[in-house]
């Protein structure tokens, strides 16, 4: 078994808008994200639920420790949240990820292996 971080993004104007929506659209959305967590729990896939992310932060960069204020993103989508899974092979890895709450709002889901350092 191999260890899969999702990474899920989304440009920060659909975050700022998610944070505009009212209270029964937040508690459905959760409650769409609590189902696929819980049904990744129930197959004993999920490691780590992780945690959504604020749209902003600090980066620090080179020998110079510049620190500057965020996001500061290559492209126009930021890092929103991140989960751990465990799965046979990246195949099995995508294949969960298609049903993520994050894809119906075309949203991305980034889906790396995990290095394991012994």
């Amino acid at each position: 078994m191999k260890d899969f971080m999702l990474i899920y993004r989304n440009t920060l104007e659909a975050e700022e808008l998610y944070a505009q929506q009212s209270p029964e659209v937040l508690e459905a959305n959760l409650a769409k994200w609590s189902a696929w967590l819980g049904a990744l729990t129930q197959q004993g896939k999920l490691t780590d639920g992780g945690q959504p992310l604020y749209p902003q932060g600090k980066t620090l960069k080179g020998k110079a420790k510049k620190i500057t204020d965020g996001p500061y993103i290559e492209g126009k989508e930021i890092v929103g949240g991140y989960s751990i899974i465990r799965v046979t092979d990246y195949e099995e890895a995508l294949a969960l990820a298609k049903d993520c709450p994050i894809l119906e709002d075309d949203g991305v889901i980034e889906v790396r292996e995990i290095v394991l350092l012994s």
